[in-house]
């Protein structure tokens, strides 16, 4: 179910940076995944987090803050620190939250989905690795999808 603030619609996202070598293992199975990350935040959080530690790479939250920044402050005339959140608005689009953590990274977009699209476009420009999910909406996808050879 989308979070309506203010009229414009609100989306959060965990977004993962699978290690390489489970990409193809992960590959098929992004449903799987999802049921895992949303058991997170229940009884069982500190079985799934040893999971997702095992899974993805640690993210190093400057360096990925500061190549989201360097990617999108062309396009958000407005970009500060709120607490442990980096805050882009723009007046057309909406606004973008993140915060980054060990092994995730939370986004919440509020507006257009054009707000998705910038951030996961900055991020692919990172790498190949990351995976998206939305639980309320229960989407998942990578952001730049893995090359998968079949022989």
């Amino acid at each position: 179910m989308l979070s309506k603030r203010g009229g414009r619609k609100m989306r959060k996202y965990s977004i993962f940076n699978i290690k390489k070598q489970y990409q193809s293992f992960v590959f098929g199975r992004e449903r799987l995944l999802l049921e895992m990350v949303t058991t997170k935040e229940q009884a069982l959080e500190s079985s799934v987090s040893k999971q997702l530690s095992y899974l993805c790479e640690p993210i190093e939250g400057s360096l990925v803050q500061s190549a989201i920044y360097e990617h999108l402050k062309k396009s958000f005339p407005t970009i500060r620190c709120v607490g442990e959140y980096l805050n882009f608005e723009h007046q057309l689009k909406g606004g973008l939250k993140l915060k980054v953590f060990p092994y995730h990274i939370e986004a919440i977009c509020e507006g257009s989905r054009m707000l998705d699209l910038d951030l996961f476009h900055s991020l692919s420009q990172m790498n190949d690795s990351f995976i998206a999910f939305n639980k309320e909406e229960s989407e998942c996808g990578w952001l730049k999808p893995i090359k998968h050879a079949s022989y």
